[in-house]
Order: structure tokens, then C-alpha cells, then sequence
């Protein structure tokens, strides 16, 4: 026995959910803190971000000044390796910066003013037969997008490994937020019946994260906003044999019957144009885009061919209420639908953070490779008062303290040019040390080798704005709020004046 009609439908929709949610795991990579060799960090979410860092990985035997030139040559000059390190050493007076890739072939290892440091910085970025690059974003931008294709046409044939670091909010989070909005918004729905058969593809979306909420929402209002005009021209097909139709037939009939939902067609467009606005800046693939907006368009025409069937089984067409034009009618009601929507992905700001994954495994950087701005302070305290110092002392022992003793005095002269009087000495007034370089990295990984290690980690808000958001979630948010407020602010009905209406109207049989 064949299946009723509605039955078929709702295994045609859980289907189609299915099937976009394998997409959306298939495009979407599993965020995961080791990361792999086809990371597209665009397709990850950033809401939650403090900061992530891209770290390519090649063999200790290849030329870091080469594979640093193919990168640029490409657009990826931010990278850090040791080609791109300088090392302050004191040159009798000032400071001089020897790169590190360089450093070896310029200071004889038994030169007294080589501390270690430089030693120290080249095995963080070349270490146990690897060499190490670098790129770190913080919250206030997205990861920029790289692809394993992409490297292999920048190294030109060069094995590699390169992983994401980040931190993001678990994405079951998001998939329990998309089934609290879509159960609040099929409660709030002025047509369950049609409603209903969108949302296994409300739900599949969750992978994405922070916009699989905006999706939702976006298809919501697209849906609240197009089911009246299009059961309007259902329901006249009922109709084709009157004598007497209001609105004429052809397209010149459909067209007639559109006009009252004329604001409705246009602010579905809005919505439109707004999800792809959203897929623009990278927030999702245009590809699940259009497979997403695809499936949605499918299960619209679904739910009408049940809604359909159901008229033909009761040979009886629902009494539809013919806007009696001129009038302006409220013909759609994004408020209450749209507002858990937008509180939900508020809500998703506050999500807990931690790394996805059902294992915690070793940092690919180990902490013992790691330098502390400590360490940089102390190399340059030594390198600036190398110059003013005995040779026997050990390098840990000098400091910045050293220098302002009374055996290092600056004479000056007086009016009759003969010596004056006499003051500390100033070391390097001219010459200033940067600060640590590194520091932002290092921040970083030793905040991430603490997070997956279980420590917990106290990540600071970035200065004038929320922690772990960044711009373009906030206007998607304020998008759903806007909308809500301005269905809200919007009159029901306006009339314009008085019109005959016999013979002009349809009534039910």
C-alpha cells in the first residue's frame, strides 16, 4: 500500500535534513586541536575566538628563506619563522639586529656576547626535524582561508602539515540553540502545517556554529513572509473555472492577486540578499548556501502539495480571506517568530569554550620550546651592559640594575672647560629595545597547551568590545531585532477608502 501523501512528505523532509547535514560535516571540517592537512579555516567559526593561530609545518632541511618568498609572493606575508626573527647584540654602543636564520655564520659561537637566546629561538621554530611557520589572528579579524590545494601550488611539491589552533564553543551547543528557536518558532508560527516540514533543515545547519542561528532565522522570515502570497495562488487555482474572477487569469491574473503582498516579496528579497551578504564575508560556504536555500525551496513546494491534497481529499478549499484592495493588510508577523531567534544568538556569545574533539591530545608545540618575555628582557638587559661589564661574570648574572653603579660616571664640563662635576651614566639613551616580538604567539600557545591540558585559562576581553564577538555577528543579530521591531511598530491595517466589492470578491462555497 502506497504511502499517504503526508507521511511521504515528512520522510522526504527528515531525508533532505539528513542529507544537508552530511554536507554540512562533509564541508565543514571537524575542529579539532590538532588539526590536519585540510583545514579551510574560513569555514570555521569565529565567534568564539580569543585568537587562532595557523601553523605550517615542513622538514628541518628545507630553506625557510625560500618557502617565506613563495608565501609572499602569494599574499602571506604575515607568517613568522626564523628567517623573519631579528636578535638584538650589542655592537660597542648601540644595538645591532643579526637575523636569526644568519646569526650562526655572523657570531662565533665562542663570542662572549652570545647568551643563548638566539639558540633558544631557533628551536622553537626548528625542532625535532620539523620546521615551524607561524600565523596568528586575533578576534578582531577571521582566519584567513587556506586550503591544502593552495599550499601545494605555493611550495610547488613540498610535503607539509598545517594545523589550526583556536578555541571555539562545542558545536552540540549549537545544535540544542537551533532546536530550542526552531520548537519556539513552529510554536509561534501562524501556520504549523506548512511550517513544520522545514524544520529537519533548520537543524542540520548546527556545524557552523554561530550562523547556523542567522540561517535559521534568514529561512524563518523568508518562509512567514512567502506562505500567504503562495497558498493565495493555490487556493485560485481552485478557482479557474468562475466566470467571474477578481483578478482575471494568466500572468496578468497572478500578478493582480501579488499586489497586496508586494512588501512581502520585497523584504523575502532583503532576506535573501542578506544571506548571501552572510556567505560574502565568509560566514558560510556558497556552496551549502545554495544547496541550504535549494532543499528550502523544495520543502516549500512539498508542504503546498500537501496542503494541496488535503483541499482535493475534502472537497473543500479552505476559506481564504481576499484582501479587500485597496486596503494595506498586515500579511505577515515576524514578531514573536523571529525573536527567539535573536535571543538565542545572544545566548550563543556566552556558549562555554573549550576545543572540539573526543580526545585531548599533545600540543604540536611543546612548552619546553617556548620563550617567555622574561626571557627576552633578560637577553636584552645583558646585551646592553655587555659593553660596561667585567668578562667574567656569567650572563645570567648581568642586569639593566648593573649599569647605574658609581665606577661608570658621565663628566661634564663647566664654563672654564676644565671638568665640572660627573652623573650616572645613561647607556643606550639613542638606542631603545623593541618589545618581545613574540609575545602575542607566545601568549597563545601557552594559553593553548594549559586549555588542553585541562588548566583552566582566564582569556581577557579585548578592549571596547564583548569578548569573543566580532562585528559581523552583531549586525546579523541586530538584522533579526530590526526586523522584529519593525513588525511591531507596523499597523495592522490602514484603510484608504471605501470600494465596491460585489462581484469583485471570492467567498467560500
Amino acid at each position: 500500500m502506497a504511502l499517504k501523501l503526508p507521511l511521504f512528505s515528512a520522510l522526504i523532509s527528515l531525508a533532505i535534513g539528513a542529507l544537508i547535514f552530511l554536507l554540512f560535516i562533509f564541508f565543514t571540517p571537524k575542529r579539532s586541536f590538532l588539526g590536519s592537512q585540510n583545514f579551510d579555516t574560513s569555514k570555521f567559526d569565529t565567534s568564539k575566538f580569543d585568537a587562532s593561530c595557523v601553523v605550517l609545518i615542513v622538514d628541518e632541511s628545507e630553506d625557510d628563506n625560500a618557502i617565506q618568498s613563495k608565501l609572499f609572493l602569494d599574499g602571506m606575508e604575515d607568517f613568522i619563522s626564523e628567517s623573519s626573527q631579528l636578535v638584538p647584540i650589542d655592537d660597542f654602543g648601540t644595538l645591532k639586529f643579526i637575523p636569526l636564520d644568519s646569526f650562526r655564520s655572523r657570531i662565533e659561537s665562542f663570542d662572549p656576547r652570545d647568551d643563548g637566546y638566539a639558540a633558544k629561538l631557533r628551536s622553537f621554530f626548528v625542532h625535532d626535524g620539523k620546521r615551524f611557520f607561524f600565523r596568528l589572528t586575533d578576534s578582531s579579524s577571521s582566519p584567513p582561508s587556506y586550503t591544502e590545494k593552495q599550499f601545494n601550488a605555493i611550495l610547488g611539491g613540498i610535503p607539509f602539515t598545517f594545523l589550526l589552533l583556536a578555541r571555539s564553543a562545542p558545536v552540540y551547543f549549537y545544535y540544542l540553540l537551533l532546536a530550542a528557536g526552531c520548537v519556539f518558532a513552529l510554536v509561534f508560527s501562524s501556520n504549523r502545517r506548512l511550517f513544520i516540514f522545514q524544520i529537519p533543515l533548520l537543524l542540520a545547519a548546527g556545524q557552523v556554529g554561530f550562523f547556523s542561528i542567522i540561517l535559521a532565522a534568514g529561512l524563518t522570515g523568508i518562509w512567514e513572509l512567502l506562505w500567504k502570497p503562495l497558498l493565495e495562488l493555490l487556493v485560485s487555482r481552485r478557482y479557474k473555472r468562475r466566470p467571474r474572477d477578481y483578478a482575471g487569469s494568466g500572468f496578468r491574473g497572478v500578478i493582480e492577486r501579488l499586489k497586496p503582498f508586494r512588501l512581502n516579496l520585497l523584504l523575502a528579497l532583503l532576506f535573501f540578499v542578506f544571506l548571501l551578504a552572510c556567505s560574502f564575508f565568509g560566514l558560510l560556504n556558497p556552496l551549502l548556501l545554495f544547496a541550504v536555500c535549494a532543499s528550502f525551496a523544495f520543502l516549500y513546494f512539498l508542504s503546498f502539495k500537501v496542503e494541496e491534497e488535503r483541499m482535493r481529499k475534502n472537497s473543500h478549499i479552505r476559506f481564504t480571506p481576499v484582501l479587500l484592495l485597496p486596503h494595506k493588510v498586515k500579511t505577515f508577523s515576524f514578531f514573536p517568530l523571529l525573536l527567539p531567534f535573536g535571543l538565542l544568538a545572544i545566548a550563543a556569545f556566552f556558549l562555554p569554550v573549550g576545543f572540539d574533539g573526543p580526545n585531548r591530545g599533545p600540543s604540536p608545540i611543546d612548552s619546553g620550546f617556548l620563550i617567555s618575555s622574561e626571557d627576552y628582557d633578560s637577553h636584552i638587559a645583558f646585551q646592553k651592559s655587555f659593553s660596561y661589564m667585567p668578562l667574567n661574570q656569567e650572563p645570567n648574572t648581568y642586569s639593566q640594575n648593573a649599569l647605574i653603579q658609581n665606577d661608570y660616571l658621565r663628566y661634564y664640563l663647566g664654563e672654564d672647560g676644565l671638568i665640572a662635576g660627573n652623573n650616572a651614566y645613561a647607556v643606550y639613551e639613542e638606542s631603545v629595545a623593541p618589545v618581545f616580538p613574540l609575545e602575542k604567539l607566545m601568549d597563545f600557545l601557552v594559553k593553548y597547551n594549559k586549555l588542553i591540558t585541562g588548566e583552566s585559562v582566564d582569556f581577557e576581553k579585548p578592549p571596547g568590545k564583548p569578548a569573543a564577538t566580532t562585528l559581523k555577528e552583531w549586525i546579523s543579530v541586530a538584522f533579526i531585532f530590526v526586523f522584529c521591531l519593525f513588525d511591531i511598530f507596523r499597523p495592522r491595517i490602514i484603510p484608504k477608502k471605501k470600494s465596491p466589492i460585489i462581484g469583485d470578491k471570492r467567498i467560500a462555497a
